[in-house]
């Protein structure tokens, strides 16, 4: 029985952590879009780390450490269901919060719990954490009316021509610019957030114009889920520029967003709780939580 701290992972060591992933995934009573991110292998974050615990050279436990500001480490992990109660993920929670110590100094803890994963929740509660909040991942489920069919109020982009258009563009300029001043970061953050979107070929970027004005953006990702059935449309990097909202633009571009997407798809968003007034939109328009990540600390 021995533990490790990686820096970087291999090809080998990243397959035997989807893979006991997976198996935990099997155990899991609800819904579980939220759940491992991973690097690809062989790239060192400065970041992030992990720890694993090996039986026989069995991996039957793991633990992530993510720190981007230098001030709270988000910690995740699983262990093995024949593994549990052994106190093996305690142990790598010592030897996690010895390097996080080394590497970024004294630092807040947030640890990271999907909501129907009832053996972390109770781990969390054991230790009397403190619930933080919930990151969400959200799919609009249309309303029915009174008769029993679909709602209407989802309409196409041609009702609200006068109001919005949804325009495709790749201005990777343009877009940096309108990121920033949406989402009020960094301008290197985002730069790296409009890159990454730019680079994956199942994403389409939309300008949000009123007029001969541009007041927001969004991306559109297409992929095959295969959690749901049929196909799996992703609304990521919404928002309205600061002096352009409280005028019904946000709730006009969800509207006309089915306008651009396949027929009989469904689609999801993901969205935290302490942004109250993303969550509250979304849920008036009709989106339920579909599977969450809960924050203790």
């Amino acid at each position: 029985m021995e533990s490790h701290i990686y820096r970087q992972l291999s090809q080998a060591v990243l397959c035997q952590i989807e893979a006991l992933h997976a198996a935990c995934m099997e155990k899991v009573s609800g819904p579980s879009e939220l759940g491992l991110v991973l690097p690809e292998a062989d790239t060192e974050e400065e970041d992030s780390f992990y720890a694993l615990y090996y039986i026989e050279d069995t991996l039957v436990s793991f633990l992530s450490c993510f720190c981007p500001d230098g001030k709270t480490a988000e910690i995740s992990g699983f262990t093995a269901p024949g593994f549990r109660n052994r106190g093996l993920f305690s142990i790598l929670l010592r030897e996690v919060k010895k390097e996080t110590k080394k590497v970024f100094g004294n630092v807040a803890f947030l640890f990271q719990c999907l909501s129907s994963e009832s053996d972390t929740v109770s781990f969390c509660k054991s230790r009397r954490l403190t619930f933080s909040h919930s990151e969400c991942i959200m799919e609009w489920v249309p309303k029915k009316e009174s008769s029993g069919r679909l709602s209407s109020s989802i309409l196409s982009s041609s009702d609200f021509a006068p109001l919005i258009r949804l325009v495709p563009s790749g201005e990777y300029e343009t877009f940096t610019s309108l990121h920033r001043r949406v989402f009020e970061v960094s301008p290197d953050f985002s730069a790296d957030y409009i890159d990454m979107v730019s680079r994956d070929k199942e994403t389409t970027s939309y300008l949000i114009c009123q007029n001969d004005d541009t007041v927001g953006l969004f991306h559109l990702t297409f992929s095959k889920n295969s959690l749901n059935p049929g196909q799996a449309v992703y609304l990521m990097g919404f928002g309205i520029l600061p002096e352009h909202r409280r005028k019904g633009l946000a709730k006009a571009a969800l509207k006309a967003l089915p306008s651009l997407m396949p027929e009989h798809s469904r689609l999801f968003l993901q969205v935290s709780t302490l942004n109250a007034a993303a969550f509250s939109l979304y849920e008036n328009f009709g989106f339920q939580i579909s599977s969450r990540l809960d924050y203790f600390s």
